[in-house]
């Protein structure tokens, strides 16, 4: 009897640990406009977000074959599961304040959440175009993607005047006013989208209204309100990368992609 004691403690004592998940890699980042509070009346602009996992990978590869969801749509909802919290907001229960970020400010969430998953450089494969090699090409995070600032104030509507002199309000677009305007058919269509949703007005107008008038512009003051709408440029400068081929010598110029850089 003891000895059958014995054998089922031995067993005990080199049974294998249960696997321990360790926490995933967060990040804490600065935003340069922020989430309003609407109970404070405060901006926001202290943010964290964690590594992307086999579960956000998952989910995100389940919508690449639907046709109705746009880029923007796609870049939103892979911030929205991988920040935990602007200021004292978590993310997850309440996924649609992402939609509520300037394009900068999503952007720097981007760069933290690559950061987050893959360090401080980010390794990818890259054919030559030339010789048709494959290349091992590493960006550097931080000097890649410098962060650009301005002294426009991002948090309050500005003017923007008319050819025939009135002065109307705008602000600036935030991701459901890109997602929106994304689903529009052709530039010209979008940029409809995008004037009648950044349109600010004095007293109540429907959106079936601002469009119209949006349509009803002339082609020179649609260009001057789309250039005040989409000019102060901040967060992460996304651009080209150059390098050269390690084979051949060929230069590559490699335009990168949030999403490529993510999940490539």
């Amino acid at each position: 009897m003891s000895n059958t004691t014995e054998v089922e403690s031995m067993d005990e004592m080199f049974k294998d640990p249960a696997p321990v998940i360790a926490a995933p890699e967060s990040v804490i980042v600065e935003l340069q406009r922020g989430l309003l509070n609407p109970v404070t009346g405060q901006w926001q602009t202290t943010a964290e977000v964690r590594e992307l996992n086999g579960k956000d990978e998952e989910f995100l590869a389940s919508l690449e074959g639907n046709k109705n969801i746009t880029y923007a749509m796609y870049v939103g909802t892979l911030v929205s599961r991988a920040t935990v919290r602007i200021g004292d907001t978590l993310v997850k229960n309440n996924k649609s304040v992402i939609e509520e970020l300037i394009t900068g400010d999503r952007d720097t969430l981007l760069v933290a959440i690559l950061r987050a998953t893959y360090g401080p450089e980010r390794t990818f494969k890259y054919p030559c175009s030339a010789c048709k090699t494959s290349n091992d090409v590493t960006i550097n995070i931080e000097e890649d993607f410098p962060i650009q600032t301005t002294t426009f104030n991002l948090r309050e509507p500005f003017n923007v005047t008319l050819k025939n002199g009135e002065v109307m309000k705008f602000k600036l677009p935030v991701g459901s006013d890109n997602i929106a305007m994304s689903k529009g058919e052709s530039l010209a269509q979008q940029s409809t989208l995008l004037i009648s949703r950044c349109v600010v007005w004095k007293e109540h107008k429907d959106s079936l209204y601002s469009e119209e008038w949006a349509k009803n512009l002339g082609l020179q003051d649609r260009n001057a309100i789309l250039s005040a709408i989409l000019g102060p440029k901040v967060g992460p400068k996304l651009g080209e990368v150059n390098t050269q081929c390690a084979t051949c010598g060929a230069d590559i110029v490699i335009n990168v992609d949030w999403v490529s850089l993510l999940l490539a």
